[in-house]
C-alpha cells in the first residue's frame, strides 16, 4: 500500500509557492512591474492568471488520470486526442467567424471540437473498455486506448495542416499562436475553473482504487474494484479537463507530461496527494511560465507554450538525472 506523504510539509509549501506565484503574474506585465495601475491589475492581469492557473492546473490533473489510467509515465492530456479536436473546432472558427465574434471565436470553437473528439473517443473505446476484464491477463484496454487517441490526433493533425495551408496571410499568425498556446486576451477563466472542481469531485474520491487500478486490472479486480466504471469515469474526467485548458489557453504541451512525472520522482505517488498536487503544482508552472512570457521580451508578449517547454525541459531532465544517479 502507497505510504501518504508528509503532507504538513508539502501542502502549506505548495499553497505558498502558488500565492507568490499568482502576486508575481498579477505585479508584472508587458507594461511594465508594478500594482500602480489598479485598472491593467484588476481588468487584464487578473483574468489571465486565474485562466492560465486554472489551464494549467487542468493539463496536470489529466496528466495524472492518464498515466495512472493507461500505467504508461509516457503519456499526456494530448494522447486523447481531445487536444487535437479543440485545435480544429479554434481554427474553423477563426477562419469563418465573423469580426464581431473574433475574440469569442477560438474558445467556443476549441470547446466543440474537443467536445466532439471526446465523445467519438467514448464512442470508439466503450466497446474496448466494456470488453475490459481483470480475470485473465493483463488488459489490453489502456493500449487499445492510447492507439484510438493516437489515431484521432494524426487525423486532426491533417486537418490542422489542411486548415493552415487554405488559411489567408491575415489570419495565419492568429492560428499559429493559438497552436503555440497563448494566454494573450484570456479573459474567461470560470469554465476551466468548474472543469478542474468538477473533475476533482469525481475522481479524488476513487483515488485509492485508481493506485489499485495502475497495478493492473487484474489485482484491482481481485479485491473488488469495479474496473470498467473507473477506467470510464478516468477517461471522462481527463477529458473534460483537457478540452476546457485547451479551450481557454490553446494546445500548449508538456505540461500535462512532466508536471505529474516530476511530483512521482518528488515521492508523491499515491493518487489521493498526486492529483491535488498536480492541481497546483500544474497551475503554478504555467502561470510562471506566462509571466515570463510577458516580461521576457516587454512589449512583445511569447507564446506561454514555448516558454513552459524551454524552461520546464531542463528542469524535469535535472531531477530525472539526479533521480537516476541516486540509484546507482
Amino acid at each position: 500500500m502507497l505510504a501518504a506523504p508528509p503532507v504538513r510539509l508539502w501542502l502549506p509549501l505548495a499553497l505558498l509557492g502558488t500565492i507568490v506565484v499568482v502576486a508575481l503574474g498579477l505585479a508584472a506585465g508587458s507594461s511594465g512591474f508594478g500594482w500602480a495601475d489598479a485598472q491593467i491589475v484588476w481588468q487584464i492581469r487578473l483574468p489571465r492568471v486565474l485562466a492560465g492557473f486554472g489551464a494549467g492546473a487542468a493539463l496536470a490533473l489529466a496528466g495524472a488520470l492518464m498515466q495512472l489510467l493507461t500505467r504508461n509515465a509516457l503519456a499526456d492530456p494530448y494522447v486523447l486526442g481531445v487536444s487535437g479536436g479543440g485545435s480544429v473546432g479554434a481554427l474553423f472558427a477563426i477562419l469563418l467567424a465573423p469580426a464581431a465574434w473574433s475574440a469569442w471565436a477560438p474558445p467556443l470553437g476549441a470547446a466543440a471540437g474537443a467536445a466532439a473528439a471526446a465523445m467519438l473517443l467514448f464512442a470508439l473505446s466503450w466497446r474496448v473498455m466494456a470488453r475490459a476484464t481483470a480475470l485473465g491477463p493483463v488488459s489490453e484496454a489502456g493500449v487499445t486506448l492510447l492507439l484510438i487517441g493516437v489515431m484521432l490526433g494524426s487525423a486532426s493533425s491533417a486537418l490542422v495542416s489542411l486548415l493552415l495551408t487554405l488559411a489567408p496571410d491575415l489570419q495565419l499568425r492568429g492560428m499559429v499562436f493559438w497552436l503555440l498556446g497563448d494566454l494573450n486576451g484570456a479573459t474567461e477563466w470560470v469554465p476551466v475553473w468548474l472543469a478542474v472542481a468538477a473533475c476533482l469531485v469525481l475522481v479524488w474520491p476513487a483515488a485509492h482504487e485508481l493506485d489499485l487500478l495502475a497495478r493492473g486490472d487484474a489485482w484491482a479486480a481481485s479485491v473488488g474494484v469495479p474496473v470498467v466504471r473507473r477506467r470510464r469515469m478516468a477517461l471522462l474526467a481527463a477529458a473534460l479537463a483537457t478540452g476546457a485548458a485547451v479551450a481557454t489557453a490553446g494546445a500548449i504541451g508538456f505540461v500535462g507530461l512532466v508536471i505529474p512525472h516530476a511530483l512521482r520522482l518528488a515521492g508523491l505517488r499515491a493518487a489521493r496527494w498526486l492529483l491535488p498536487a498536480s492541481v497546483l503544482a500544474g497551475g503554478a508552472f504555467l502561470t510562471a511560465a506566462d509571466t515570463v512570457a510577458r516580461t521576457l521580451a516587454a512589449p512583445v508578449q511569447l507564446p506561454v507554450g514555448v516558454l513552459s517547454a524551454g524552461v520546464g525541459v531542463p528542469v524535469f531532465l535535472m531531477l530525472l538525472l539526479r533521480r537516476t544517479g541516486s540509484r546507482r
